[in-house]
């Protein structure tokens, strides 16, 4: 019997899949704040991402969210300013912030602080391919503040990585693009990367104190 209730969601995903290629299904927007009677469907982010399906945009007012997301579906995860600020993620001093484990993911404009100081725990933490991370404010961790591990043509662009012991970390990643990120005060190392990456489009530079690059 589970079995064939496996069979039949995974039928129904890959129809739904299909649909929403062919533009038969449309994207929707889920709305994230700490007010349900202001119009939002959800009280924490983990709550939207679990109830989105795959181009959806969750977008998320200002706020302060103590959780610890991960992104497993390709959808956009969009800040939007209330109050005069953009939500805070609070990881709480465990875990990663916002870990993105699908493909084809956007993070944009969301602050994220207080992720923990086990290796490999970062504000944000890329474990997958041809995302986006844009716009972000990320300070404040206890390792690194953005960690792209082992993933492929990821752009990290315009985000502010501020006060971490490591600020943008590269491990075992390839083809990933970065520029106009700002990275400074990480006490560590602003930057690191053991891979083949492309820092900067030569026309607009990564600010950073301190890069360090190795090779294999």
């Amino acid at each position: 019997m589970l079995d064939r209730r496996f069979r039949k969601l995974a039928l129904g995903m890959a129809i739904l899949f299909v649909l929403f290629s062919l533009g038969l299904v449309q994207a929707s927007t889920i709305k994230i704040c700490d007010c349900r009677a202001c119009g939002c469907q959800y009280l924490s982010i983990q709550e939207g991402v679990d109830h989105a399906i795959p181009g959806d945009i969750v977008l998320v007012r200002g706020g302060i969210y103590h959780e610890n997301v991960n992104v497993n579906k390709s959808i956009t995860l969009r800040g939007q300013i209330k109050g005069g600020s953009l939500p805070l993620v609070d990881a709480g001093g465990s875990g990663s912030g916002i870990t993105v484990s699908a493909d084809g993911v956007i993070i944009e404009d969301i602050r994220v602080i207080n992720a923990g100081n086990s290796t490999g725990d970062a504000g944000i933490k890329v474990i997958s391919d041809n995302n986006t991370i844009t716009d972000n404010e990320v300070s404040k961790n206890d390792w690194a503040g953005i960690f792209i591990d082992s993933s492929r043509n990821n752009t990290v662009v315009t985000n502010v990585v501020r006060g971490n012991p490591y600020g943008i970390y590269l491990l075992d990643a390839s083809d990933n693009h970065l520029s106009q990120n700002e990275l400074f005060e990480n006490a560590v190392s602003d930057a690191f990367d053991n891979g083949t990456n492309v820092w900067d489009d030569w026309t607009w530079i990564d600010y950073y104190g301190d890069f360090n690059c190795t090779e294999d």
